[in-house]
């Protein structure tokens, strides 16, 4: 969709969403952007503007703003991104996958705003992107290791939440037919109008690959899917050329020597109990201004929840939001700035 498409009720529902939220930090302003929250939300503006605070919130407790400038990403998401998740998710946390996949989007995001006349069919529409999924090689193996299933909602919901209409259509191809059982579980937590952009075939190449023709460029999709483009010394998957966002990782096995072992050294540690379903709260007095607080843990069973709070009169500010640590994969460790005298817990 683009701004010339609306009608006159459409135009007014922008005006008043551009109204409502002229408070928020956005990391876009113009119209085009707040289309998206609104075409998400099929143009009802208080649920546009629910979603739309939401998300502003999520990037403020997650410094997605400063992701590109900040965050390194694990050497082995960076070469095997694009492969199965159980081996990637025993070769890196699952926060540092997530956290990748944010980088990746907000990368997207910005090559297109630097270069729109490229990505875009004009400078008043929604710029969108197709994804491939190729489920060559998936069992039930994938179905059942709960990590995988885990993320994949989680990476459902992030995409819905916080990147709205970005995608415009989604090939799933070679799926066997166990992938039915992933799929059922998923789409729960999927909003109709995701739904109704998967497109999920087989291992008919030839139906498949027609599906996909018609939405790409042959020059800029990879050979092996049907298009014209190719890695200089003809390998037609394009493992080494650039593509205009960023190079097309095939993934491939991930080689054991990436996988996180869990152990720890326990020498300078202090053991602390926790019963599941239970809690451990910890007080540090910062007693001066500009002290930095430490962490290093990490559990011999399962994650763990873990977050930070500066406590203010009543009230308990997040530091470190509440998420979920694979601590029992390998130790969580970080640090934090305190410029306050008070209590963290």
């Amino acid at each position: 969709m683009n701004l010339g498409q609306l009608n006159d009720d459409q135009k007014a529902v922008l005006k008043q969403f551009r109204e409502a939220v002229k408070d928020c930090k956005l990391p876009e302003s113009d119209d085009v952007y707040l289309l998206r929250w609104l075409v998400a939300r099929d143009f009802d503006l208080a649920k546009a503007e629910k979603m739309i605070r939401n998300s502003m919130e999520w990037r403020r407790k997650y410094k997605v703003d400063t992701v590109l400038q900040d965050y390194k990403s694990p050497e082995v998401l960076t070469k095997y991104f694009a492969s199965g998740y159980t081996g990637i998710l025993l070769s890196a946390k699952k926060r540092d996958y997530l956290m990748h996949v944010i980088e990746v989007v907000e990368k997207t995001f910005l090559t297109v705003r630097n270069n729109p006349k490229k990505f875009k069919k004009s400078s008043d529409s929604i710029a969108q992107s197709t994804v491939i999924f190729d489920m060559a090689g998936f069992s039930m193996r994938h179905v059942t290791f709960k990590p995988a299933l885990d993320t994949a909602i989680q990476l459902v919901q992030l995409y819905e939440g916080n990147y709205p209409e970005l995608l415009r259509r989604v090939y799933v191809i070679n799926a066997p037919k166990i992938f039915s059982v992933l799929y059922s579980m998923l789409k729960p937590f999927m909003h109709e109008k995701t739904k109704n952009k998967i497109q999920i075939f087989g291992h008919d190449s030839k139906q498949w690959r027609t599906a996909i023709q018609e939405d790409f460029d042959p020059e800029e999709l990879p050979a092996c899917y049907g298009g014209t483009k190719t890695d200089p010394d003809g390998n037609p998957n394009c493992i080494t050329l650039a593509s205009p966002l960023f190079h097309v990782n095939m993934g491939g096995e991930v080689p054991r020597s990436y996988y996180l072992n869990g152990k720890s050294s326990t020498s300078d540690k202090k053991p602390l109990s926790i019963c599941s379903g239970s809690k451990e709260k910890l007080e540090f007095e910062i007693t001066k201004a500009g002290s930095v607080l430490k962490w290093d843990f990490h559990s011999e069973e399962s994650d763990i929840a873990f977050a930070i709070y500066r406590k203010q009169g009543n009230e308990l500010i997040s530091v470190v939001p509440h998420d979920r640590v694979d601590c029992h994969m390998s130790p969580e460790e970080g640090e934090i700035l305190c410029d306050y005298v008070g209590v963290c817990k």
